[in-house]
């Protein structure tokens, strides 16, 4: 099972994993307060390409720029309160709002009094109605409810966001989520726990043409991909407000400081889950129904490149160097046991966070198959080589309900849905391009850049990196170099890639030309 945080203080078993070894202690039924949906926009904070919100009824003032930042523009020639006159960040190109000026910001302290129902970044989200009472139920009842659970609030949150859009509804065919659920107390004092759908993604394809050397281009749409970077996204926004400056908005933040150490943490019993519709692409569909353990490690790496899902030891250099080659959702699956999901520029200022448990929509592979592969392809061998705090961790893998359509319509087949915990509306993505379509409910600008792709994520970075006082951390004269500079986690992925190369597995594609890009 896996050790959820960094450490050797406060582990414990997730409790839908451990619950399968032990009866619950107390026999108290937990109850929740269920948050009723409203049909208007939900307030929001924005960020990293999101424009700023129209004024709320009865709320006229503006927020300070470094706590809801706005879009990058090209050549921002006025500033707002708040914001400060050095370091000067020059937002990236391609990723321009219009009228930027004209309209007014919802403030942070607005966000603190939504309305019943209303999803922020500050934690009103959805929640489970009851969960089975403990002491009463077994381990497998319980894993029951949380399966059951999860699907059922990452499909209320798709609907919900679709409304707007609904000729688009069919995407729901490859949903991803990712789901936080947190441990709290109710007004009777008995542990209950909250679950909330914080990013989400669809999509089943990736680009198949030319790098594209910018930054401004979303390579892999596969719908765990994209809800992957729409989580770091929604990261992004926590740590700002973990910085704001009012006391009330910062301990609202998932993460929290530790006296001895320089790396934020999530704070304890708060947990990730990921639901996917469609097990992930690449070996974890591969048919070994019972295959002996050793049989894992050998399972090849594989990559989409030209359009198609092949060995990555089989494509030539000529293709890695020029055209688009994006790793599989099985591939990097496993390597976030490792790594975490937080990426290389968020390692800069929190611990690595890992996936606790997996939903399967998709009832044609099995979770015991499909977790096999994810957690067994590296072996053991990996656990003693990685520099604190990255560990090597196991996903707790079940079968769920399939909430969407079997496959996508026509018109939906190559479009990508995004959206965070904050954000205003979905964004829809075209995946053969990887720029956002015309009419998609949001889009940054008129270059048509996605509010994922690196470039608005360096964005991102550096506006965090000026709130947290890491003035080092705005020096690095491209994205790659700020990236190498998180020297753990490059560390871990480099213990990882050499390892699938000792399983003769296959290399793992790097990006450095595509990542050399400058702010």
């Amino acid at each position: 099972m896996a050790d959820h945080g960094t450490g050797g203080e406060g582990k414990r078993l997730p409790r839908m994993a451990a619950s399968l070894m032990m009866h619950f202690a107390s026999d108290r039924e937990p109850t929740f307060g269920v948050h009723r949906a409203s049909l208007r926009p939900p307030l929001q904070v924005h960020g990293f390409g999101d424009p700023p919100c129209a004024p709320a009824e009865g709320c006229s003032s503006r927020t300070p720029d470094l706590l809801l930042p706005r879009a990058p523009s090209e050549n921002p020639t006025t500033s707002r309160p708040g914001t400060p006159v050095t370091p000067t960040l020059e937002p990236p190109a391609l990723m321009q709002d219009e009228d930027i000026d004209q309209l007014d910001c919802l403030s942070l302290r607005s966000l603190a009094s939504t309305s019943e129902g209303e999803s922020t970044l500050l934690g009103q989200g959805d929640t489970a109605e009851s969960s089975p009472k403990r002491g009463t139920r077994t381990g497998v009842r319980f894993t029951e409810w949380h399966k059951d659970r999860v699907a059922a609030l990452c499909s209320e949150r798709f609907d919900k966001l679709l409304r707007e859009c609904p000729e688009y509804h069919s995407t729901k065919s490859c949903l991803a989520a990712f789901i936080l659920e947190r441990e709290v107390t109710d007004t009777g004092g008995q542990c209950c726990e909250h679950y909330e759908v914080v990013a989400l993604g669809t999509g089943q394809n990736c680009c198949s043409g030319w790098l594209c050397f910018t930054g401004s281009v979303v390579h892999d749409c596969h719908g765990i991909v994209t809800a992957r970077r729409a989580l770091m996204r929604y990261l992004y926004k926590q740590l700002l407000l973990f910085y704001s400056s009012e006391a009330e908005l910062s301990k609202r933040s998932i993460f929290q400081s530790t006296p001895t150490e320089k790396l934020l943490q999530v704070k304890p019993q708060i947990y990730l889950h990921l639901y996917t519709s469609q097990t992930p692409k690449g070996a974890a569909q591969c048919i070994l129904m019972r295959s002996q353990s050793s049989d894992y490690p050998s399972l090849k790496l594989q990559c989409h490149a030209k359009g198609s899902l092949i060995p990555a030891a089989f494509l030539p250099p000529s293709v890695w160097g020029a055209r688009i080659c994006c790793m599989s959702d099985s591939a990097k699956l496993t390597r976030w046991t490792v790594t975490g999901v937080q990426g290389a520029l968020l390692s800069h200022f929190i611990k690595p966070l890992y996936i606790t448990s997996a939903i399967l929509g998709d009832s044609r592979h099995h979770a015991e198959n499909v977790s096999n592969i994810i957690n067994k392809r590296l072996g053991t061998d990996v656990k003693d080589l990685l520099p604190p705090p990255y560990q090597q961790t196991n996903i707790f893998f079940q079968n769920g309900e399939n909430v969407g359509p079997a496959v996508s319509s026509d018109h939906c087949r190559d479009l990508s849905v995004n959206w965070c915990v904050g954000d205003s509306s979905i964004e829809i993505l075209d995946s053969t391009t990887g720029y956002a379509i015309s009419c998609s409910p949001f889009v940054s600008g008129p270059g048509f850049s996605s509010r994922l792709c690196k470039r608005a994520q360096y964005f991102g970075f550096r506006k965090v990196a000026v709130l947290s006082g890491q003035q080092d951390l705005l020096s690095f004269a491209t994205y790659r170099k700020a990236k190498v500079a998180a020297h753990l986690y490059q560390n871990a992925k480099t213990v990882v890639n050499q390892q699938f190369m000792a399983n003769n597995a296959g290399p793992w594609n790097s990006k450095n030309l595509v990542d050399s890009f400058s702010r």
